[in-house]
This record gives structure tokens, sequence and C-alpha cells, in this order.
């Protein structure tokens, strides 16, 4: 795979990934779905069949930045 270059400071980047924290400390990788969230009583926000999609995430050796990707 090609190495990615920030497009901030164009420093190197790596993949990494964020973590949701859910009942009793479970963990789980971001997800993406599309639309506005809507509220759901009984499981905080609802889904409505929509596809969650896991997010890959870069950061930036140098600055920081993060770019996000679904």
């Amino acid at each position: 795979m090609a190495k990615k270059i920030c497009p901030k400071c164009e420093g190197s980047m790596t993949e990494g990934f964020l973590i949701d924290k859910g009942h009793g400390g479970s963990r789980s990788v971001s997800s993406w779905l599309e639309g506005v969230p809507e509220r759901s009583f009984w499981m905080g926000i609802k889904l409505r069949g929509r596809a969650p999609l896991e997010v890959a995430t870069w950061r930036c050796d140098r600055c920081g930045f993060l770019e996000s990707y679904a």
C-alpha cells in the first residue's frame, strides 16, 4: 500500500481506528451511518435499517491531524 501523506503538513500518516465504548466497558470500532441521528427511548439511536460502515482513521505522525474514511 502507498504511504499516505498529511494534507496539512505533508508528514507521514499512520492508519488506525477510533474506539466506541458501550455498556459494561464493551469496545467497538466507530461506525458511520447515513442521515441525521434520531433518538430512540430504548436503544439510544434509531438505525432504521441503515447499514453501518466501520471508520478507518489516519493520524499524522508530525502534526496529529486525523482523517477518517468509512
